[in-house]
Order: C-alpha cells, then sequence, then structure tokens
C-alpha cells in the first residue's frame, strides 16, 4: 500500500493489511519535511501503539519550530537521540542517588549473602562482629557519610568492652579483624559499583598484637599427652597423631579423603589447604601404622568422619583438651598464646623439624606457609644451627697464615 495525504498537512497514513484476508490490520503513521534544502519522510510509528495524525502533526510542528528558532531537535532522529540520552541521564542520576542513600547495613547484607553463597566459613564470625560492634555506630549511615571517626568510636568501644566480662576479653587482633571486615565491605562495594570514593578504612590506624601461638610440645610432653587421649579415643589419637608428626592443620586432616593417601610414596596429598596451594605431607612409621591399622573406605570417603555417620568431622573433639587438662600442660598458664590447644601439635612438628637443624625454607614447604615470614617465629629455635653455619663458613676460608694472608690483604 503507498502513503496516503491526512487532513493535516505533512502527515501521511499507509494501511497495513493481511495479505491473505484482506482485512485492515494496522495504520502505519509518518511526516514528510524539508530541512535545508533536503526532504525527509521519518516513521512516526503505528496507531495500535498509540499514535494519530493529530499528534504526528503536532510533533511535525514540533520539528519546524526548532528549525526556525535554530534550537532543539529539527528531526525525528535527533528528538529520539535527544529522548534517549535524557533517560539514559535520568536512570544514572537515579541509581547515583540510590548508591549515595545506601547504608552501611544495606551494603553489609549484600555482601554477607555473596559470602555465604561462596561458601565463606567466616561468614557467621563477621556477622557477629557486624551485631555487636559495627551496626550500632554506623549501621545506619549513607556510607559516604562514614569518616575515620567512626571507626575510632568503634575501637574505643571495643576497647571498653575488652574490660567486660561477659565479653570475655577483646584483643587487639579482635579489633583488627572487626577494622579488615569493614575494609572488605567498603572494597566489595566499590568492586561491584554499590560504592564510590576511598576506603575509609585505610586511614584508620590498626591496632598492632603479636597473638601467634609460640607453645611447642616437648618430644616427652607428647608422648604423655598421645598416651592419655588414647585411652579415651582412638580417633581423637590418631588425628593428634598426624599433626603432630605432619604437621597438618585440624581443617586438613577432617578433609582427607582415601585417595590423598599414598602408601607407596609415604605421603598425604593436601587439598585445598588454606592458603589455597596445594601440597604433600609426608608419613612417618607412626602414621603410616596408624592408617593401616583403620579398614579403608571410598577413593572419595573421608578418613576421619564424626561418629556415627559418614560425613567430615566438623570440629575438635572434646577429648583432645580434657587430655590437656588431665595431664597439666596448661597449669598455672595464664597467657592464651602459651596453652596447649590442638594447633600446638603443628607448631611443634615444625618447631621439632627448626630445632633438629632443617632449613627454614623446607620448613615453609613443610607447613604451607604464604611467605617465610610466617615460618621465621621459629628461628629462634635453631641457634645451634646458626652455630654450625659460621664454624663452616670459618672452615671453608682456610686462611693460610705467610703469602696467602698478604695476598689476600692487598
Amino acid at each position: 500500500m503507498s502513503w496516503e495525504k491526512t487532513d493535516y498537512p505533512g502527515v501521511y497514513v499507509r494501511a497495513l493489511q493481511n495479505a491473505k484476508h484482506g482485512i485492515l490490520k494496522d495504520l502505519n503513521i509518518s511526516i514528510r519535511f524539508q530541512f535545508n534544502e533536503k526532504n525527509y519522510q521519518e516513521t512516526i510509528g503505528r496507531a495500535s501503539e498509540g499514535n494519530t495524525p493529530k499528534k504526528a502533526f503536532l510533533l511535525l510542528s514540533e520539528l519546524k519550530n526548532n528549525q526556525r528558532q535554530g534550537a532543539g531537535p529539527v528531526t525525528l532522529q535527533e528528538r529520539r537521540e535527544l529522548e534517549q540520552v535524557r533517560k539514559k541521564t535520568e536512570r544514572i542520576m537515579a541509581e547515583k542517588l540510590d548508591k549515595e542513600s545506601m547504608t552501611f547495613s544495606t551494603l553489609f547484607e549484600i555482601y554477607l549473602k555473596q559470602q555465604q553463597s561462596d561458601g565463606k566459613k567466616s561468614w557467621q564470625e563477621e556477622q557477629r562482629f557486624f551485631k555487636n560492634w559495627i551496626q550500632p555506630v554506623i549501621g545506619n549511615l549513607r556510607l559516604l557519610d562514614i569518616a575515620p571517626i567512626h571507626f575510632e568510636r568503634i575501637k574505643l568501644n571495643m576497647k571498653a568492652g575488652s574490660k567486660r566480662k561477659d565479653w570475655g576479653g577483646l584483643s587487639a587482633r579482635s579489633i583488627f579483624y572487626c577494622l579488615a571486615v569493614c575494609r572488605q565491605v567498603f572494597n566489595y562495594g566499590r568492586k561491584q559499583d554499590h560504592f564510590h570514593g576511598d576506603n575509609p578504612v585505610c586511614k584508620v590506624k590498626k591496632p598492632v598484637a603479636d597473638n601467634r601461638r609460640m607453645r611447642f610440645l616437648t618430644h616427652q610432653e607428647a608422648q604423655i599427652l598421645l598416651d592419655e587421649i588414647r585411652v579415651h579415643s582412638v580417633l581423637t589419637y590418631r588425628i593428634t597423631l598426624i599433626s603432630l608428626h605432619c604437621g597438618l592443620r585440624f581443617g586438613e586432616i577432617a578433609g582427607l579423603t582415601w585417595q590423598d593417601l599414598n602408601f607407596q610414596d609415604d605421603t598425604i596429598l593436601i587439598r585445598n589447604p588454606k592458603n589455597g596451594q596445594t601440597r604433600v605431607a609426608f608419613l612417618t612409621d607412626a602414621v603410616k601404622a596408624m592408617f593401616l591399622e583403620i579398614e579403608p573406605g571410598k577413593a572419595g570417603d573421608f578418613v576421619f568422619q564424626n561418629t556415627g555417620k559418614n560425613e567430615r568431622m566438623s570440629q575438635i573433639p572434646d577429648t583432645f583438651m580434657k587430655a590437656v587438662n588431665k595431664v597439666g600442660l596448661n597449669d598455672s598458664i595464664e597467657d592464651s598464646r602459651l596453652k596447649v590447644v590442638f594447633h600446638s601439635c603443628r607448631h611443634s612438628f615444625a618447631s621439632w623439624l627448626v630445632a633438629d637443624g632443617t632449613d627454614l625454607f623446607q620448613v615453609r614447604e613443610l607447613m604451607g606457609h604464604k611467605s617465610i615470614a610466617m615460618t621465621a617465629r621459629y628461628s629462634h629455635l635453631s641457634p645451634d644451627t646458626l652455630r654450625k653455619a659460621v664454624k663452616s663458613m670459618e672452615t671453608a676460608i682456610q686462611l693460610k697464615p705467610g703469602a696467602d694472608a698478604v695476598q689476600l690483604m692487598k
């Protein structure tokens, strides 16, 4: 069908028919005009979309008026492009307003859901810090209104809380961790485009504390502890022996499957460890004999399971600490860093290696530390090794008196 004139100058319509039945289906409406000695015909749209010849005429009049005044869109295409720009600008401004009004609590909820979705085990601890210390100070504040002074308030509140017995005491490490949670939330917000600007936590002085556990067992203490544990729980004895002899964390022990054990090479494959880097541990004769006492399961089965359940162990058995207390390893010790806990078994493994002269870089590999700085805490246990190193250097020099010495001095 051809375009036909309407009662409105410059407005044309064209009937759209169903070719099969000849029934009028719709009307297409367009406008014709001239600009800069060039003829234009632009389609407005269909009648079924709410367009009418009258609306088209009003639009055409607007374009012609813009041409005369030299301002505004002079073609339908320009008008549509400007409309798209306007809508985009409004959307951006609305999103910006939404971001500017977002509170820390709202962003934390989004962040926490992501942590849960990613399977992060720390989300419950972070939620506890948020509820007790973060939310009361900055929870209802807009992200843009939060400043370093607010985190100083959180620090002061936590220091005051450390004096409350019902909180069990809050160390500098706890304050450091709380600030780290805040920093992570802001970083997450920036990454997900929920927040723009500098991270205010980065301007806050972090508390410095050394709460690293340094207690390790002597060989005699370890044997006494193992003997006491074995009387009450074979399972607890086995996981303690592995940590002492192989340096594994509890989570690494709980995650062991039968396919991770290689009795031909006397190795244990540690998959998905804390630092994310798979490593190999080595079986001692005692640990190998212990594994061979256990009836093996399928390749993917966990070696150690919750009693009566075919599932991974979720926590260290109470038997361990009961045995520690029974043999008196923590008697008269007030400093938590010097108390024996299950992780002390791993520290003992590293300490025995260093004391026996093992190079710190080798210990680092066996422990699965990310950096040598983490292993350096054991360096004080190897004074004899350092002394031997100096003696070896002295021997290597082999400086002879006479001509050789004179030659070296020139």
